[in-house]
């Protein structure tokens, strides 16, 4: 009898252990753990419009309005968002330029708007530690890169991130694009940045999949839509893995319709979604936003979210 009693304490206390133990790992992983288990935030490319007409309520930038206001949102859980590292077609430099202050104001670089457009706010803060870190990222890498304290964030920052984010909680780092828009140092830019999504931190494009200001003036609600050979080959591009996709993007010039789309030396738009393409992983993006412009222009988004 008092072997049976021994045995029973001995398979209690076992029990007791186990359990405990369980407990214990359970716990590590909804605390300690979790933290090592950030979902991977996604590379995002959007289109950002003229000027501030998609704050405007512009008859024809309505699709682009309510894609930013309203979609965006579904596909990107920004409650989940560390920091977005933001690409912006409208910063050139000859090397990648970070913007590295707490704070930053913003650079209103449009003209003949009306004055309502010229006292915008957008206060989200900004994250010197992270903007070092990605300066440190990119040396690494090989790419040439410096902080700059003191520019203020330009329309194609604070045009989207006003739809996008209106709360303006989540912190940004604002990154130039390079004036010699070479699409393969682009396309390296976003590989060396793609480590930041493996923390939590998005990173966005922000330019126009077709930015050609000429036939924005004149070919407008001309019937057809011009550059759909084009666009389909970007969809192309961004929707395959990783080889294929540089391998596209990188001759990107040599496609038809290319040049009529960007024209040669102001292709700055385009880069942007070089860059966040160089960011996405070995997996496909998927087209997140197709819609033409006065039903002319046709512009696509694209999004890499998955591993």
């Amino acid at each position: 009898m008092l072997v049976l009693n021994t045995f029973t304490i001995l398979i209690q206390v076992a029990f007791i252990v186990f359990m405990t133990l369980l407990s214990m790992n359970i716990l590590r992983y909804l605390t300690g753990g979790v933290k090592n288990m950030v979902a991977i935030a996604p590379a995002l490319f959007v289109n950002h419009g003229g000027g501030p007409m998609p704050l405007l309520g512009d008859k024809d930038s309505i699709g682009l309005t309510k894609f930013l206001r309203d979609e965006v949102k579904k596909y990107v859980n920004l409650k989940e968002l560390k920091a977005i590292i933001l690409v912006t077609a409208h910063w050139e430099e000859n090397k990648v330029t970070i913007s590295s202050s707490e704070h930053h104001d913003l650079y209103f670089d449009y003209y003949g708007f009306p004055p309502e457009t010229y006292k915008y706010r957008y206060d989200a803060p900004g994250d010197p530690e992270l903007a070092k870190r990605i300066h440190a990222a990119l040396t690494k890498a090989g790419i040439d890169s410096k902080l700059d304290p003191k520019r203020g964030w330009d329309h194609g920052v604070f045009v989207p991130m006003m739809l996008i984010n209106p709360d303006a909680d989540i912190p940004i780092i604002q990154v130039s694009v390079l004036s010699n828009q070479d699409p393969e140092q682009h396309y390296k830019v976003g590989q060396a940045l793609y480590q930041f999504r493996k923390e939590g931190i998005a990173i966005f494009g922000s330019g126009m999949s077709y930015h050609n200001m000429r036939e924005f003036r004149f070919s407008r609600n001309s019937g057809k839509v011009v550059n759909e050979e084009f666009d389909e080959f970007l969809n192309r591009a961004c929707t395959s893995t990783d080889e294929k996709r540089k391998e596209m993007l990188t001759v990107w010039e040599t496609q038809p319709g290319a040049n009529e789309a960007h024209p040669p030396r102001a292709a700055e738009h385009l880069m942007p979604l070089i860059v966040v393409a160089g960011a996405g992983g070995a997996n496909p993006a998927e087209r997140v936003f197709n819609w033409d412009l006065t039903g002319t222009f046709r512009l696509s988004g694209f999004l890499w979210r998955n591993e």
